[in-house]
């Protein structure tokens, strides 16, 4: 019976040892935490020649762009970011958005399409074309699902 109590009493103590450390705090930060840190890094916009440099070096990599077209690319993308920016920041938080608003921004990338088109050969363009369709198709999806982010691909996976 004494055999029986110490057993037990030391495999008690040996995976009280195992679980203790994974029960300490750690300095790991919890699912809440991470989350809201997440917000706020989704908050902040990069610098316009960050996002010139991702979504051309994004379109080299898929419309297989020569160096040349590379550049160009990264020229037209930092251009088309920095309009952007100056049109957002014309408005505060909260001011509505007017249709003149509107029209410059599709003015605004009617010159940035016609300018791809200039640069990349027909097929790119296509392929680009192709590109800007399906993400087209992709927002009024979310926007009808009233969904964001990978909710929206989740309730698309699920139908």
């Amino acid at each position: 019976m004494r055999k029986h109590i110490l057993m037990l009493a030391l495999g008690v103590l040996i995976a009280g040892g195992a679980v203790a450390p994974a029960v300490a705090q750690s300095n790991e930060k919890s699912r809440q935490e991470v989350r809201k840190q997440g917000h706020k890094e989704r908050g902040t916009r990069k610098s316009p020649k960050e996002r010139a440099k991702a979504r051309a070096e994004r379109m080299t990599r898929e419309l297989d762009l020569n160096k040349s077209q590379a550049r160009k690319v990264e020229a037209l993308c930092l251009q088309h970011a920095k309009d952007k920016d100056a049109m957002r920041a014309r408005f505060k938080k909260g001011d509505k958005r007017d249709a003149s608003f509107r029209k410059e921004m599709m003015d605004s990338h009617k010159r940035h399409n016609e300018a791809m088109k200039e640069i990349l050969n027909k097929k790119q363009y296509a392929k680009y074309e192709e590109q800007r369709e399906q993400m087209k198709a992709r927002h009024k999806e979310r926007a009808d699902s009233g969904k964001r982010g990978h909710h929206a691909r989740e309730a698309a996976q699920s139908r």
